[in-house]
């Protein structure tokens, strides 16, 4: 017992916190979840969560397993699982997930797409012979007299 409390602890203490009043500008690369509350301009790669708070922004590139957001982001964010846009998100950029949830104050700016629909699409193009081009009738309105 006192051992999950310890492994849990240790799970809880494994959060890359960016407090409010934080401007960062560079990378982080992380295999836990990062919480932003303050500002982060570059490129975000972590195999856990990143939340941006009601305070937080975030411009450049995004790459995780899921994401909550609460405050604002600008750029490319790739999810693998879900993504959760909540109550007075700005999004901005593109988002590609396969997996969305989007409350009904939220603003966006930008595309939302799906890595899943895009391979089978992609696949489906290759598949399909190119198309031979033929000869569009020109049809011509009959003159007035």
């Amino acid at each position: 017992m006192a051992a999950e409390k310890e492994n849990g602890s240790q799970l809880m203490n494994n959060v890359t916190r960016i407090c409010g009043n934080t401007k960062i500008i560079g990378n982080i690369i992380t295999q836990h979840d990062i919480r932003i509350d303050g500002y982060l301009e570059g490129k975000i790669k972590t195999e856990g969560k990143l939340v941006i708070g009601e305070t937080g922004k975030c411009v450049g590139e995004a790459e995780c397993k899921c994401v909550d957001i609460s405050g604002g982001f600008d750029g490319v964010l790739k999810v693998s699982e879900l993504a959760s846009l909540r109550n007075k998100c700005i999004f901005t950029g593109e988002l590609h997930s396969d997996q969305l949830s989007i409350e009904p104050s939220v603003r966006i700016s930008g595309q939302l797409v799906s890595p899943e629909l895009s391979k089978n699409v992609d696949k489906k193009v290759s598949q399909s012979p190119s198309p031979v081009p033929q000869e569009i009738p020109v049809v011509r309105a009959p003159e007035k007299k």
